[in-house]
């Protein structure tokens, strides 16, 4: 009896596993969410699935949230401001400052790492690539690999994966998992899975500084026991974008799912334009992302002027990454068990 209610125990957790999955659905070709507040106004449109409860950080840090789904139309009411960290620099100091506390340049040691990599790989720019979708390495692809040189100029260590996780459908996060996974052993500081949107091409068309770029939207999931920590990292960077780059971010959408981010704490989703904009665009865009990250992880950007490596970050909130996986693994070989067990009970029968 116990053992029985133990195998249906793991394949509950398999089950919600299922629904975590589902959440991950994204609208048909050619078609977007529209995001409208309490008077009808506009707030922000997606490719992505919207479901009710999922919430919205917008450019101007207002936050809704969605309370009725009709069709393709989310209906969301105004939570407030959403307060955001403080983020400067001190010239005089020579030195980031984070929240009121100042994080100086330090040498060559210990250099900080980012691991990129990508869940939706066929991912692509009509008006550069031709099609939205490109079987096999689209154009997402190019864009990933100017964030990671970019990353590498600033003084970063970069671990770029461009294992293909195709076809784009429901279990693609299943497998870009196992990337994922193994790019955390090697205990990078930060994980980014870069992505495009599906919208109309003004969602995300930009100029920052004079010049054509696209937005980039932050993604976080709400599913999962790293949200608080992915949201309150996603901030930061917004907030770096906004004081460094104004006019880059495209703000937070806290979405239905995990999108794998339940194995880090610094774990990031980031949407680089929609397939409507021009695939350069993007990857300028994503290059001035880029260089909002020094002060996010802990690092002055000055160490990209003295010639100095980027410094390894202060903070600790990734610790916990290596058992996350550990105990999600123990997990999933258990229920994989427990389904082998029921089914081998049901046939002796």
């Amino acid at each position: 009896m116990n053992k029985r209610l133990f195998i249906l125990v793991l394949l509950f957790i398999l089950g919600l596993s299922t629904i975590a999955v589902a959440s991950h659905l994204e609208m048909p070709a050619g078609k977007h969410f529209t995001l409208i507040d309490e008077n009808n106004n506009l707030i922000h449109q997606t490719g992505m699935q919207v479901f009710v409860g999922d919430e919205y950080i917008a450019a101007d840090n207002s936050r809704y949230k969605v309370i009725e789904i009709q069709g393709d139309t989310a209906h969301c009411v105004y939570q407030g401001k959403e307060q955001m960290p403080f983020i400067d620099y001190s010239e005089t100091n020579n030195a980031a400052i984070l929240n009121d506390k100042e994080v100086p340049v330090i040498s060559e040691k210990d250099k900080p790492k980012i691991a990129i990599y990508h869940t939706h790989n066929d991912e692509s720019y009509v008006p550069s690539d031709g099609s939205e979708s490109i079987n096999g390495n689209g154009g997402i692809h190019d864009v990933g690999k100017a964030l990671a040189e970019k990353l590498k100029k600033l003084g970063f260590n970069v671990d770029y994966s461009d294992n293909n996780h195709n076809p784009h459908d429901i279990n693609a996060y299943s497998r870009s998992r196992r990337t994922a996974a193994s790019l955390l052993k090697k205990q990078p500081d930060a994980i980014i899975d870069v992505h495009r949107d599906a919208t109309p091409p003004e969602v995300y068309q930009t100029q920052v500084k004079g010049e054509d770029a696209t937005k980039i939207k932050l993604v976080v999931g709400r599913q999962n026991p790293n949200m608080k920590t992915n949201l309150e990292f996603a901030k930061k960077i917004k907030a770096a974008m906004d004081k460094k780059e104004p006019g880059l971010s495209n703000g937070i959408f806290i979405g239905k799912g995990d999108y794998n981010q339940d194995l880090s704490p610094r774990s990031i989703l980031i949407e680089v334009g929609s397939h409507t904009n021009k695939k350069e665009d993007a990857q300028d865009g994503v290059e001035l992302f880029a260089e909002t990250i020094p002060v996010v992880l802990g690092v002055s950007d000055n160490a990209q002027n003295s010639g100095e490596a980027a410094k390894k970050p202060l903070t600790s909130d990734n610790q916990g990454a290596g058992t996350t996986i550990l105990v999600i693994l123990v997990i999933l070989a258990a229920a994989a068990g427990g389904y082998y067990l029921l089914n081998r009970g049901s046939t002796s029968k």
